[in-house]
């Protein structure tokens, strides 16, 4: 997803105008330009400032302000007054692009090299083409399966119990909660213990131009949103909908993602939770979040929340990292962040009365904790802003 020239994370490069301004004089000129490249290798600086406005097509503008830090993009949005000193460049989002440019007939302007950098739009590089069979099956204790090997892939989940499964003379111990991929070809057995039963789901596939080392032959424990989309397919396969079929191969696909993703071979701290925890930890953290919204222009306190729901600190915070992955305190110093941008965008306070308001220590800790999270002072971000 691209980021736009009117979000925050631009105002340090040009400011927003509703039009081109209207210069009555011969000192400045307009100038159209067809954009096409997708790639650039270079970027332009002016002494002046430059005011730019798309007139047809998605264009995207490339923007740097230290030649030691890498190029942002942004798809153009309004019309733009770049900065002077700012380095920048077009390049087309959609097939091509028609932009306005307006200069001082003064201005002086310098070319810089940089490596290539772009955009080719979205593209998938996981070639998920069919799904041949799946199927979910309850083993007694002591089964085995002779084995096989085939020439698509094979994905196994083991949901319930325990599968020892060996892979060209290795055994690997699939626990509940896990994933184990086969690539195309691999000679497999897959068996029960003794004293446990299994229930597992088994998906059999066709995609191309994956590197098996990125896949196979890993025991990869579940994440929260792995489980989720495995339930979902779960849930899906037997629907009759006309498209069923394409959201079952980009759940497959999707789970490819997660799998291929290693922080995923590390066991989450909720996966154990069992639906009915759940539903009452999204319970509470939907009452908490509320209750932190409802009163974000005061001076909240971690034990105020503590007190108020009767939890530990400590329950708080591991609630709000199994389900936000944040801390409390961080969590609702981005909700006041986010508020302070709607009080300086939409109101006349200055940036004093909007750290009052909000319930920061002081000035100086609320403009430091915008200036980390948006790249800007709130201050600079205030002025940038055109009614």
């Amino acid at each position: 997803m691209y980021k736009k020239t009117t979000s925050i994370q631009c105002a340090k490069y040009c400011e927003i105008l509703k039009t081109l301004p209207k210069n009555g004089n011969s000192n400045y000129f307009n100038a159209k330009k067809t954009i096409k490249k997708k790639i650039i290798d270079e970027l332009y600086v002016y002494d002046r400032s430059v005011y730019v406005q798309v007139e047809s097509g998605i264009v995207g503008i490339i923007f740097l302000d230290d030649l030691n830090k890498k190029p942002e993009l942004f798809a153009i949005h309004k019309t733009l007054k770049i900065k002077p000193g700012t380095y920048f460049n077009f390049i087309s989002l959609s097939q091509s692009g028609v932009i306005t440019m307006q200069m001082h007939l003064s201005a002086n302007s310098q070319k810089v090299r940089i490596p290539e950098f772009g955009s080719n739009g979205i593209k998938s590089s996981i070639k998920v083409q069919e799904i041949y069979a799946y199927y979910y099956s309850t083993k007694g204790n002591s089964y085995f399966f002779e084995g096989e090997k085939h020439p698509y892939w094979e994905m196994t989940f083991v949901d319930n119990g325990e599968l020892i499964t060996n892979v060209e003379g290795i055994d690997y111990t699939l626990p509940p909660r896990s994933v184990f991929f086969y690539s195309p070809h691999q000679f497999h057995t897959q068996r029960t213990t003794d004293k446990n039963t299994c229930s597992y789901m088994t998906i059999m596939f066709d995609m191309k131009d994956m590197d098996s080392e990125k896949l196979a032959n890993r025991v990869i424990h579940c994440s929260k949103n792995m489980f989720q989309t495995l339930s979902m397919f779960m849930h899906l396969s037997n629907e009759k909908w006309e498209h069923i079929n394409e959201l079952l191969l980009s759940l497959l696909k999707l789970l490819i993602i997660y799998a291929m993703d290693e922080t995923n071979e590390i066991e989450i701290s909720n996966q154990n939770i069992n639906p009915m925890q759940q539903h009452y930890e999204d319970e509470l953290m939907n009452e908490i979040t509320q209750y932190i919204m409802n009163h974000i222009n005061s001076s909240l306190t971690i034990n105020e929340i503590c007190d108020k729901f009767a939890v530990s600190r400590s329950s708080l915070q591991a609630l709000f990292k199994r389900n936000l992955d944040i801390s409390p305190k961080h969590y609702i110093n981005n909700i006041k962040l986010e508020q302070s941008k709607i009080l300086l965008k939409n109101s006349a306070r200055t940036v004093s009365e909007v750290s009052d308001m909000l319930g920061f220590a002081s000035i100086h800790y609320f403009s430091r904790k915008f200036k980390l999270q948006y790249g800007i002072a709130p201050s600079e971000y205030a002025k940038s802003i055109v009614n």
